[in-house]
């Protein structure tokens, strides 16, 4: 076997494990995410009235966004709750608005140089630490334990459903829960590209955090996360509970589940947030994520844990060496382009129908498997709904290839900047 050989044969063998890893577990989180939506869906209605709601919003230079979504957490049906905005030293206009808009039920903590503009992480450790020192002194919230305080994570350009409480308050009449993240929607899909970073979080949301949460593993996002104060208490450094990972909430989640907290995702209530309509800052954003996604591969060795075992312990180490399997397809399909235009081997074999077919649908049967979950509860007309997305939804994943790319060079350069995601002007009262 000549040199040329061994590169095929090891191409081929490697990336066909990977390939058929994520294709296996694809199958197997279908099936879980139907038997926990059924679970679900026998579960009694929450009792919100039984926590006190503590909303979060980091805000730096988010004058654009922060009334809109100040407005629409005073319109959570929550009868107790407070808003906390964290100005992280703003130099727009985020302060004076925020001074506009002001009300006994938000609190605005302002941090300045040198401990402001240092990280999503470090403010929101300050936000915890001004709430268990201010907020929960005052006579009108003692009477709340740590496991009946309730911190909601919500970005500036984010739009929290208003039935979140309710929905999302019976996970937590199970005390193992730890933390339960929502359904993120895009609002703005008003281009090709929006609608479908909106497809793909509902993907991710309907495919990977439902079928995780059957087992209670479901990581946090970082919009739309709701976390029991005794959880992060249980799991906070002497800064807090959030690290400075670039996928802070990843992270977070990964520590709660080694601490025995079990993560739930809910899929009928959601956030809303902005989709990106440039390439550019998609792009940058996303490098971004997959960059702390490799990350908080350097934590892979909590997953030992006791409280850990199973197929738990299973789902967690397949969904954080997700990105390694990327790389490694990544790498695959590099290597076979260039085996066919300067060597002259064959990209697919043309020459055998069934084994054409058979490499056809390894490559994109996981995703129309994952976009199936758009026509979940809809009948046979769920299926056409799912079909017309899916061709688009698979030219949208082939686009998103340099995401890879970008994340890793940035990881190998070392470069952890947090780059934060820029936002479009809204309207307060638009839909």
């Amino acid at each position: 076997m000549g040199v040329l050989d061994w590169i095929r044969f090891v191409i081929y063998y490697v990336s066909f494990v990977a390939i058929l890893i994520g294709y296996s577990w694809t199958i197997v989180l279908f099936i879980a995410g139907n038997r926990y939506l059924k679970r679900l869906s026998d579960e009694p209605a929450g009792t919100e009235s039984d926590y006190l709601w503590v909303f979060m919003v980091p805000a730096l230079n988010e004058g654009v966004t922060i009334a809109d979504s100040v407005a629409r957490l005073r319109a959570v049906a929550a009868t107790h709750k407070v808003i906390v905005v964290i100005n992280d030293g703003s130099d727009d206009d985020t302060g004076e608005v925020l001074q506009r808009i002001g009300g006994d039920d938000l609190e605005v903590l302002t941090r300045v140089p040198p401990n402001a503009r240092t990280g999503k992480a470090a403010a929101l450790n300050a936000a915890f630490d001004f709430v268990r020192r201010e907020i929960l002194a005052k006579p009108g919230y003692a009477g709340f334990d740590t496991d009946r305080v309730i911190f909601g994570i919500v970005d500036a350009d984010g739009r929290l459903s208003a039935d979140a409480p309710a929905f999302v308050s019976r996970h937590f009449r199970d005390p193992a829960v730890g933390g339960v993240q929502v359904h993120v929607h895009i609002y703005n899909q008003t281009s090709w590209l929006t609608h479908m970073q909106g497809l793909e979080f509902t993907i991710f949301g309907g495919l990977f955090q439902v079928g995780r949460s059957y087992w209670g593993t479901a990581f946090l996002g970082g919009n739309g996360q709701f976390n029991r104060m005794s959880a992060l208490r249980s799991v906070a450094s002497d800064e807090g509970p959030w690290s400075h990972y670039l996928t802070e909430d990843q992270e977070l989640g990964l520590r709660c589940l080694a601490a025995g907290w079990r993560g739930e995702h809910d899929p009928d209530t959601h956030v809303a947030q902005q989709g990106l309509n440039d390439m550019k800052r998609l792009y940058r954003q996303r490098g971004r994520w997959f960059q702390g996604n490799l990350q908080v591969l350097r934590d892979l060795g909590r997953v030992h844990s006791p409280d850990l075992y199973g197929v738990r312990r299973l789902d967690t180490v397949i969904s954080l060496i997700l990105p390694i399997l990327q790389i490694v397809v990544g790498l695959a399909l590099a290597a076979a382009l260039v085996l066919t235009f300067f060597f002259g081997v064959p990209y697919l074999p043309w020459g055998s129908p069934l084994l054409l077919i058979f490499f056809i649908q390894l490559s994109v049967g996981p995703t129309f498997l994952a976009v199936m979950v758009v026509g979940r509860g809809h009948g046979p007309a769920g299926i056409l709904l799912a079909l017309r997305e899916a061709i688009p939804y698979l030219l949208y994943t082939w686009l998103m290839w340099p995401v890879v790319a970008i994340g890793v060079w940035k990881q190998v350069r070392g470069n952890a900047t947090w780059a934060k995601t820029e936002r479009e002007a809204v309207a307060v009262e638009s839909a």
